[in-house]
């Protein structure tokens, strides 16, 4: 490996940096405006500071090189004016923003996107190349475009669960994109709430772009720079409350900020983006389909353009499915509308063709579709917006099929795509099979099976190695390193693996005998068969012609090609057994080469899958086993990624794992079948047993296992039955064979579980005999039971039962070892008599049987080796010498035979033999230790030692460094004069060697010999060589020892257990005599290896040799049944473990819980419904009562009133009148008399006063009271145009002045009162013009009865339900409420000449109440206004509320003396609007601040609402709020002092006032908190630069500047409510967010 220096790479960085910086601003552009063309049609329009089209001042347009002159501007009679557009008007150029935002809010959280600014014009196909290349976004499965409400509206609870829930789960399901307007309100940020709560935070796949107007987002200028990834933009995603323009939303990951040179115009975007949607469209869903990326517009709420755009949608081509959440409000809810309308109608789009609009969304209502969440039987949202794509785009079933399987929703495909009925073309489920391994689709793969896909008829040769050359899954070429090692040599760049390469490397990697099935030559003959018949197929095309080939010419393999005419022939012979060879099935076990597929590609998942399905289940996880855990090596070998080899070593375990429980599970149902599973041969898998693969895997666990040990028990005694002091019968029997004769052996039936050797089959006692040669063997022993045998004498049965328990007794293996033992011993008795007297000339009697014992062990040792399994001789020694035992017996044999050459010699060379001899006979005593291993406890303890001598090499090479550094200088400094000889490297060694061992030699030290120079050096060498050589190193040692005893300890028994495999395979393989006497049995075994040979055992037959038990193929059908039942039983009680453990219990009640909760809500929200519907309901039957008893006495009034003298009464006729553009609602107007002047009758009692209409008082209190000039505009009862149905009818006021006298008027009023009430009860309507006809007719004889009448019918309303009978009679409520007049206006924001600023506009319709005063003045007063309560009986347009208590506030005298010389004209006006956009724009700030708050802060204050108020009597200018109940408190006051908090509100108001601080740039501070609870009011706004500039004074009279600034900064004391905002510690260094401009303008 190459390293760089730091330098030269970070110079290697900032290059590709700027490679990619130079291609992002070479290709993508910014547009500005070029040339000013003010906005507005005359001159007289244009304002003081006058804007461009695009929206910008005249110094904000950066490419004008000189201002553009008032002259230039167009004036009055000019013609018309040019009209602003953005291919004329802008100018394009390099774009310089671009990079990686941060976004920054209070709450600490952190989130990054990536961003860019392009051109309204610029390219889809550049976008899309940016997003996936420069931007690293995975490629789009499915396009989610989310169109809706852009500003902020309500979403229902369900609506908005379903919403995001739906959403984003569908998007990170199938790998799809989210296209939204990234800004921070509306749907935008529903969609970024949804990211938040069910996202992940990996920016990768959190594919979330808005694609955003660049001219509509705040403080934009904080995103201008030229960085790629090395800078973050910071970016404050919270921006000025009174500003028309808004925020990115801080949750979405990419970010297209679309500029067409405008600044504050919505809109330019969407044609940029439905031109990036069109785009994406057409590129693949996955590189192995041609079916484009499908794309689903999703409605959430909206405004008219969205009806517009769905159509649009719809009918475009292809179409794109629109997806429409029903509940979300205003189009939505329309668009469903007419779809629910649509489905019901059946006379098709006839009954539409007077609606243009609805009959074509009539003929594509079935591409759009309804989620309404609050059907029971709706499907989950992600699954319906899915659904609906698929059903929206028009695809075939295959097309369908691919996009789900690309998306891997194998819930999809099931319930919609896979169903009865559905037709399929011919191969597409095989293609779609092929697509799901290929793209590790596991649901899929299981969906297809279980649909009656078979593995027989699907899997191919031409399949499989496509699957193993595919290159999906890992992206390294692991096989292909394998395949090199194999076949050591280089593969070149894209090389076709072959299977039979395929089956080298499986070879390679379980090792020992295994042989593939890939490599065999029956599979080598019919896959030359396969490349023949595609070469006469394809006659002109060389296998290395085109890279399109076949598999089948690459066999990797040795191999000769046959000749073409053996080929030929070959092939018709093929073709007589299948119509097509490459889909003739080849496997038996189809399963199994999908299993190792999976394994060799590591797809743990599908490995998984597929190891459930088939034959042999405990087989596969050992071979999987072995196979991950020999990859997991060669990774270790060869340097690669250390993660991924421990990930395999993981995936070994987990089926290790798996191996384990299915033999525990089916050793628990059954004993003796989970035994024959162990040892029956597996034809699939080399003639292997499941034994033999779980000790080639060191599965330790696995043969450990009580039902392993008990099969090995069972091997180990043979047929011999003892249990007890075995040991000592053996022997007996061994040393008196007679005593066999005692011994108890088990019968057939007892060992039918039990592996046989060949040998045992081939003498009789088989247990399975599927070979000929174990029924020819067994036929003889039945035939001897037979009772109709009369030809055998009872000698010959007694004989071949004498025979048989012989053969019984000296084949067991345990007899076996201590034969052999008890001759090992006698054999190290006599080479130690041999080594320990004299040598002769002659060897002696003792020393020919030592010869003969070692030289029949080399024999037996050679035998080994060459009746080993593996086939090659190079395998079988790598194999045999892979046993330590074995190294030791070569050396000890070849130490001994060179010792017996040298013996022979009669000079030197004889001692030399002998010195041989001694030497020699030590590996024979250690062997000795291999015998005792047998034993379960010295067996232990044999372990250990083994594991301490292999890993104390590294400590003991370390000791050897520390003892030759000190002797070769110990020896260096005493020995000056030494000469060169070979006593030189003894005495360097010697005695440090023995200081280890406290011999420190101190007479040396201590000696009156002369010393020589630099003699004094070699005890402090001394010194510091024991300190650390015996002190550290060999303690060091000592540790080692104890840990690894410590470890081995725990471990030890199952070491033992696993160990115990080879000792009984050792001695089961070996033959009975023990050396010398087992040359007879090798004499035996070369007999009968030359009559096998004669005979031409097959290679079938040579594989099955071994201990294996050999099954008929009933009784294997039976055992794999039965491991099929244990398998199933095992999943299903897994399913249960996992269905009943705690956390899934815990996670099911959270679920449960939540639901219950959102049921709850709803029953709440239905309670409290009805509760207000009750309460609705006794407020009307009180007013019913009420109103009987007023209609019970005016009846006795009228009476009375007979009585008296009453005169003609006369009716005046009625008019309407048009109301004008002054004309105040529901007064009454007074009649003109020829256009002379009005005559009134005098009334100035104040009891007239108080109770006739305010609009009869006007001629009276002109003199004092003038209405203000304002627009006025008709109210909802008697103003505007009705239709000519509902003209306002009014009284002349001669008829008011004259009685009623007749008593039919009396009837007549009765029964139109009688009338009222009666509609009134019924919850009629009753229209204005019968009300007014109802009280013209009612009107008394003379104005001092009406005072009468309206003074009683006041009391008895006022005392009941005044507030409900005035919104529903608004005239009687006019001519019978108490009070003065008052007109009321709001405060309106309206949009400006741009949207740098927020302008508050006085709206000019004031609206009309009526208040009764309740407090005398003064008792309410404060410092600079006074107060006073008032009550309202009745407001025009609900404007105040009727029956609640007010609280009107005017400027006391003094302050409007002193603000005079500010405002000459109307100062009380003045200082009116100042106070309430002070409290506005508190209000506006406090609502900032209750969104950005932490959830640890749980209140959330807010200021009242205040209304600037005319008093007509008086002309004043005042306020009005609502009244307050309750204890007021102040928290701090204008001064900037403030009360020290007592609660957790006064805490969060304090921190308000710091935060305002802190968030306006120290700009504004809101002090002078005070209110009720969580209610405030009369805030005040500090500013420093209103007392520098007063003449643009924003807020009101008490801003004291500078100066409470600076108390407040020095005296507040920040607590737990500012840590939580952060802003501890940042009141002397305020944090700086980015530039906030709140512009607040007087009103006009």
């Amino acid at each position: 490996m190459v390293f760089l220096p730091q330098k030269a790479l970070c110079s290697f960085v900032v290059c590709v940096f700027q490679s990619r910086r130079s291609w992002i601003e070479d290709t993508f552009c910014k547009r500005a405006c070029g040339k000013f063309i003010p906005k507005g049609l005359s001159f007289a329009s244009l304002p003081l500071t006058p804007r461009c089209c695009c929206g910008r001042l005249v110094g904000e347009h950066t490419l004008l090189e000189t201002g553009p002159s008032m002259s230039s501007w167009p004036g009055p009679g000019t013609g018309q004016q040019e009209e602003w557009s953005v291919e004329c008007h802008t100018q394009t150029s390099a774009t310089d923003a671009y990079g990686t935002i941060d976004f920054q809010d209070s709450a600490g959280r952190n989130c990054h996107a990536k961003y860019v600014r392009v051109a309204v014009d610029a390219k889809a196909e550049a976008l899309l190349q940016l997003m996936r290349s420069e931007w690293q976004m995975e490629r789009p499965k499915l396009l989610l475009t989310v169109h809706g409400g852009t500003e902020n509206f309500p979403l229902p609870l369900k609506v908005r669960q379903a919403f995001s829930k739906g959403l984003i789960t569908a998007a990170q399901s199938t790998g799809a994109w989210i296209l939204t307007d990234g800004i921070n309100t509306g749907v935008s940020r529903y969609v970024g709430e949804a990211v938040k709560t069910y996202g992940t935070h990996d920016l990768r796949k959190r594919n979330a772009v808005g694609v955003t107007p660049w001219g509509v987002i705040d403080n934009h200028s904080d995103l201008i720079g030229r960085d790629v990834s090395v800078v973050l933009r910071p970016y404050q995603p919270l921006g000025n409350p009174l500003s028309k323009r808004v925020c990115l939303n801080g949750l979405h990951s990419h970010f297209l900020l679309v500029d067409d040179g405008t600044l504050g115009k919505h809109g330019c975007q969407l044609g940029l983006r439905r031109k990036l949607e069109r785009h994406i469209q057409l590129q693949k869903i996955h590189p192995r389909f041609n079916q484009g990326v499908p794309v689903v517009c999703v409605v959430v709420e909206g405004g008219p353009d969205i009806v517009s755009m769905v159509l649009e949608y719809v009918s475009s081509v292809p179409p794109v499915p629109v997806f429409v959440f029903e509940g979300s409000g205003r189009a939505a809810d329309l668009l469903a509308f007419l779809h629910k309308q649509t489905a019901i109608d059946r006379c098709g789009a006839l009954t539409w063709e007077n609606h243009p609009i609805l009959a074509h969304f009539y003929l594509y209502k079935t591409q759009i579709t309804i989620f309404d969440s609050e059907s029971e039987d709706q499907q989950e949202a992600d699954c319906a917006i899915l659904t609906a794509t698929l059903k929206g785009t028009k695809a075939s079933p295959g097309e369908q099929l691919s996009t789900a399987l690309a998306w891997d929703r194998a819930d999809i495909a099931k319930k919609h795509i896979l169903v009865y009925g559905q037709h399929w073309q011919v191969g597409s489920l095989e293609q779609a099979m092929l697509d799901a391994l290929v793209m590790d689709r596991v649901g899929f793969v299981k969906l297809l099976i279980d649909n009656g896909m078979t593995m027989n008829r699907f899997l191919t040769v031409s399949r499989l190695e496509e699957l193993y050359n595919t290159q999906q899954g890992p992206t390294d070429n692991f096989l292909h390193i394998l395949v090199e090692d194999v076949k050591q040599t280089h593969i070149p760049k894209g090389y076709r693996v072959s299977l039979i390469d395929v089956g080298q490397v499986i070879e390679y990697l379980i090792g020992g005998a295994y042989r593939s099935t890939y490599t065999r030559k029956h599979f080598r003959a019919h896959y030359n068969l396969l490349y023949a018949h595609y070469c006469t197929l394809h006659p002109h095309q060389s296998p290395n012609s085109s890279p399109s080939r076949p598999p089948f010419f690459r066999t990797a393999q040795p191999y000769k090609r046959k000749e073409r005419s053996m080929v030929l022939r070959d092939l018709k012979l093929a073709q007589q057994q299948s119509s097509e060879l490459g889909d003739s099935p080849l496997f038996v076990y189809n399963f199994n080469d999908l299993f190792v597929w999976a394994v060799l590609q590591r797809r743990q998942q599908m490995a998984l899958f597929l190891w459930q399905h088939g034959e042999e289940a405990m087989a596969r996880a050992t071979v999987a086993c072995k196979l991950y855990r020999a990859m997991a090596y060669e990774f270790r070998q060869s340097n690669m990624d250390d993660t991924t080899g421990e990930q395999l070593k993981t995936y070994s375990m987990d089926f290790g794992q798996l191996a384990v429980d299915v033999l525990d599970r089916t050793f628990r149902q059954n004993e003796r079948m989970a035994m024959k599973l162990l040892t029956s041969e597996m034809e699939a898998w080399s003639h292997f047993t499941c034994l033999q693969m779980a000790v080639s895997s060191r599965l330790r666990p696995f043969v450990s296992h009580s039902c392993t040990q008990m099969l090995l028990t069972d091997l180990w005694t043979g047929r011999l039955n003892m249990r007890k002091n075995s040991w000592f019968k053996i022997i007996l029997s061994i040393l008196m064979p007679p005593a066999i004769l005692l011994l108890e052996f088990k019968s057939q039936a007892e060992m039918s579980h039990v592996p046989q050797s060949q040998e045992a089959l081939q003498f009789g006692w088989d247990t399975g005999r599927p070979e000929a040669d174990a029924e020819k063997g067994s036929a003889w022993w039945e035939s001897c039971s037979a009772p109709e045998a009369d030809t055998i004498t009872p000698v010959t049965t007694q004989c071949f039962f004498w025979t048989t328990r012989l053969y019984d007794f000296y084949t067991a293996p345990v007899v076996k070892f201590w034969f052999h033992t008890m001759s090992y011993l006698a054999f190290l008795m006599l080479f130690s008599y041999t080594v320990l007297v004299k040598m002769e000339d002659r060897p002696s009697t003792q020393e020919w049987l030592v010869i003969a014992y070692i030289i029949s062990t080399a024999v037996e040792k050679t035998r080994e080796v060459f009746m080993s399994v593996p086939r090659k001789p190079s395998q079988k020694l790598k194999v045999w010498f892979g046993e330590y035992w074995n190294v030791t017996d070569f050396l000890a044999i070849v130490l001994f035979l060179v010792g017996l050459g040298l013996r022979w010699d009669s000079g030197s060379y004889r001692t030399a033999g002998r010195i041989t001899y001694c030497l020699d006979i030590i590996f024979w005593y250690v062997r000795v230790l291999d015998l005792l291993a047998v034993n379960q406890h010295a067996g232990a303890y044999l372990t250990m030692i083994t594991k301490m001598t292999s890993n104390m090499f590294y400590i003991v090479v370390m000791m050897a460094i520390v003892l030759l550094s000190f002797g070769v200088s110990r020896k260096a400094i005493l020995s000056p004069d030494e000469a060169l000889s070979w006593s030189l490297l003894r005495d360097v060694v010697n005695q440090p060697y023995w200081m280890m061992f406290g011999e420190v030699y101190a007479g040396e030290i201590d000696s009156d010999t002369p010393c020589v120079p630099g003699a004094f050096l070699t005890p402090f060498l001394q010194a510091v060589y024991l300190f650390f050589q015996y002190i550290i190193m060999v303690n060091i040692l000592i540790a080692f020892f104890n840990n690894v005893y410590f470890d081995m300890k725990s471990i030890s028994n199952k070491l033992w257990k696993y160990n115990r495999y080879r000792y009984i395979m050792t001695y089961q393989e070996k033959p009975w005599l023990p050396p010398p006497l087992i040359i007879l049995s090798h004499m035996t075994l070369c007999v009968t290896a030359i009559y096998q040979k004669h005979r031409g055992l097959s290679e079938q037959e040579t594989d099955s040799c071994g201990l294996k038990l050999y099954l008929g193929q009933e009784e294997l059908k039976k055992l794999h049944e039965f491991e099929e039942r244990c398998l199933v039983s095992y999943f299903h009680e897994k399913n249960q473990d996992v269905l009943c453990s705690q956390i899934d219990r815990v996670r099911a009640t959270a679920e449960r819980a939540e639901e219950m909760g959102v049921v709850m809500r709803e029953v709440s929200d239905r309670v409290h419904f009805i509760q207000d519907t009750l309460k609705v309901l006794d407020s009307q039957l009180g007013q019913l009562q009420d109103l009987s008893a007023l209609a019970v006495d005016t009846l006795t009034l009228l009476s009375a009133s007979d009585s008296l003298q009453q005169e003609e009464a006369r009716l005046g006729h009625c008019r309407p009148i048009t109301p004008s553009r002054h004309h105040v609602p529901h007064s009454w107007t007074l009649p003109h008399g020829g256009g002379g002047s009005v005559d009134i009758m005098p009334c100035h009692t104040p009891r007239a006063y108080r109770s006739t209409p305010p609009s009869l008082l006007w001629g009276h209190t002109s003199s004092r009271s003038q209405r203000p000039s304002l627009e006025w505009h008709t109210g909802a009862w008697g103003g505007g145009n009705h239709g000519g149905q509902g003209a306002e009818w009014v009284v002349k006021v001669e008829d008011l002045l004259h009685i009623f006298g007749n008593c039919p008027i009396v009837a007549n009023f009765w029964a139109k009162v009688q009338e009222w009430l009666l509609c009134f009860t019924s919850f009629y309507y009753i229209s204005t013009k019968a009300i007014s006809r109802m009280i013209s007719l009612a009107f008394v004889k003379n104005v001092a009865m009406l005072v009468e009448l309206d003074c009683f019918c006041f009391g008895c309303i006022q005392k009941h339900a005044s507030a409900s009978l005035i919104p529903i009679f608004p005239v009687v409520a006019w001519s019978l409420a108490a009070g003065e007049e008052v007109s009321v206006y709001t405060l309106e924001e309206v949009e400006a000449a741009g949207p740098e600023s927020s302008i508050s506009y006085w709206s000019s319709k004031g609206l009309s109440a009526m208040l009764q005063p309740l407090s005398s003045e003064g008792c309410l007063d404060g410092g600079l206004r006074r107060a006073m309560l008032v009550l309202c009986t009745w407001a025009e347009r609900d404007v105040l509320r009727v029956g609640c208590v007010y609280v009107v506030k005017a400027i006391q005298p003094d302050v409007v003396c002193t603000w005079q010389r500010v405002f000459h004209s109307d100062t009380t006006l003045q200082l009116c609007l100042r106070e309430i956009q002070q409290q506005r724009a508190a209000q506006k700030l406090m609502h900032v601040f209750n969104q950005v708050k932490p959830e640890n802060m749980p209140h959330s204050p807010r200021f009242l609402d205040m209304s600037l108020l005319h008093w007509h009597s008086d002309g004043q200018w005042l306020t009005i709020e609502r009244n307050m109940t309750g204890d007021f408190r102040k928290y701090n006051n204008n001064t900037g002092e403030e009360i020290a908090p007592c609660c957790g509100m006064e805490e969060t108001l304090l921190a308000f006032s710091h935060w305002t601080y802190q968030y306006s740039c120290r700009e504004l501070l809101v002090l002078d908190l005070q209110g009720v609870g969580s209610e405030l009011t009369d805030p005040s706004v500090i500013r420093a630069e209103d007392k520098s500039s007063s003449d643009d004074m924003v807020f009101g009279p008490s801003n004291l500047g500078d100066a409470a600034i600076h108390t407040f900064v020095n005296k507040h004391t920040c607590n737990s409510c500012c840590e939580n905002l952060g802003l501890s510690g940042e009141r002397k260094e305020p944090f700086r967010p980015p530039e906030l401009q709140m512009k607040i303008e007087p009103a006009n």
